[in-house]
């Protein structure tokens, strides 16, 4: 399509611009560029999650109408499955985790991390279907109540976390007899997902309607899943909710679910959108790092602004007190201890000046400057330092919401740089490289977007 082709094109200008523009500035402060250039490699990922038994497995074997996975009541797969289809000239196969995550090809290194307990969970099975050619689906073990990591062996949110960072659209499955109430589906909602993705890009999917015994009961399963959602999200607004069921194409839908064909295949047409919707994914994550890294080179210009005025008023005190000891140090010590025989001021005042009474005024003076550097080195640096650690978000003022969110990211990188390198950052020029960034983010990626 000529659409698919033009985005792929876009894609591939903003990743060499990303790559020329903006690769010195991350490496000057100390961050990979990995999670922003990661969602521009392969194609577009649809990732569905959700609890066990809503029907994930189920639904993904009806969008590509053939029995891919491993359906069941209880929990029947616990591996997250990557869905694609053969590359021209390759035939169906299974790849293990650990060749996915070490394929350059694939963007899927930042789930090295978790380890090889994961990669005994993480599979890709290529499988000949046309839905598949347009992008890619992930299928996810059910969420499940009283789990840790322990318990599964790896850090399942955590995952899940990276997978919808790099996912361009987002299926949140429930089923009528849980709706919301599973601990992990709680923490996602709450935690994983505001963290790692845009809410346009998750649509909530109350599953297997069917099993409802009437109306009344499909209804109150409805209103139990907005009221936890309301719970989970803590906002009133509750966001669409769609009403499906599981069949097959060209099976009569179950009795009483009639009405809510319609909302079934608008899901599957949903879907579909996933590779219109990456565009505005991966321009959002693009401007997202940048945004970050603007962010950190304001805070840390901060912490240099902030320490640069400390370091001012004692400098201004350091000097204050070296003059008072060139022109009376000498006259002090010769009123104690009757040495020296001349000193400057008298010198001046009797009209014979001696060069050599320039000596000891200018050696105590220079000790001063000396002893003041020794107390900022040792003392008036480590201090602020330490207070600025102690009060990180005092560095920046939070205008808006988007500033804040993004600073919860942002935030443990500026903490190591002040921990690590904090004599560095008094010397680089942050303002210059956040008008660079402010530039790149106005008229590049800008510039970009009008192309679309």
């Amino acid at each position: 399509m000529k659409d698919e082709k033009a985005a792929k094109a876009l894609i591939k200008k903003l990743d060499k611009l990303l790559r020329s523009k903006m690769s010195p500035i991350y490496k000057r402060y100390g961050v990979s560029m990995q999670d922003v250039l990661t969602p521009l490699m392969w194609k577009p990922l649809v990732l569905v999650i959700g609890n066990y038994s809503s029907g994930k497995s189920t639904f993904i074997n009806e969008l590509l109408d053939m029995p891919v996975q491993r359906t069941g009541q209880a929990p029947t797969d616990d591996s997250f499955t990557i869905l694609t289809i053969p590359a021209e000239g390759e035939s169906e196969e299974e790849i293990p985790g650990g060749t996915i995550v070490n394929d350059e090809r694939l963007p899927f290194a930042p789930l090295r991390p978790f380890g090889e307990r994961l990669f005994s969970h993480l599979r890709m099975k290529k499988v000949q279907s046309p839905l598949l050619e347009n992008f890619a689906i992930i299928d996810t073990p059910g969420m499940l109540d009283s789990v840790t990591e322990k318990d599964r062996g790896y850090d399942y949110l955590g995952v899940v976390g990276e997978l919808a960072r790099l996912a361009d659209l987002i299926i949140l499955m429930f089923d009528p007899h849980k709706a919301g109430t599973i601990k992990e589906t709680y923490q996602a909602i709450r935690s994983t997902l505001p963290g790692s993705t845009g809410e346009d890009r998750v649509l909530y999917v109350l599953n297997r309607i069917d099993e409802c015994d009437n109306v009344p009961d499909l209804v109150r399963a409805y209103g139990t899943l907005c009221w936890n959602l309301s719970q989970m999200t803590g906002r009133k607004d509750i966001p669409r909710i769609y009403l499906t069921f599981a069949a097959r194409e060209g099976d009569v839908p179950p009795q009483g679910v009639e009405s809510w064909v319609s909302e079934r295949e608008e899901l599957k047409r949903a879907v579909e959108t996933a590779p219109t919707m990456r565009i505005n994914h991966v321009f959002q994550e693009a401007e997202r790092g940048v945004r970050e890294l603007d962010l950190q080179a304001e805070a840390l210009a901060a912490f240099k602004t902030g320490f640069g005025a400390r370091m001012q008023k004692v400098l201004k005190i350091g000097l204050l007190v070296s003059l008072l000891v060139f022109w009376f140090a000498d006259l002090l010590l010769k009123l104690a201890a009757g040495f020296p025989k001349k000193t400057l001021l008298g010198s001046l005042f009797s009209g014979a000046f001696d060069d050599r009474v320039m000596v000891f005024p200018s050696l105590a003076a220079l000790l001063v400057v000396a002893v003041t550097g020794v107390v900022i080195n040792n003392f008036i640096f480590p201090g602020f330092k330490k207070n600025t650690l102690e009060d990180l978000d005092s560095l920046i003022p939070f205008e808006t919401a988007y500033k804040r969110d993004l600073w919860r990211r942002v935030r443990p990188r500026v903490s190591d740089r002040i921990e690590k390198e904090a004599y560095k950052q008094l010397w680089i020029g942050h303002a210059w490289y956040q008008r660079r960034l402010k530039k790149f983010l106005e008229k590049d990626i800008g510039r970009l977007k009008n192309k679309w």
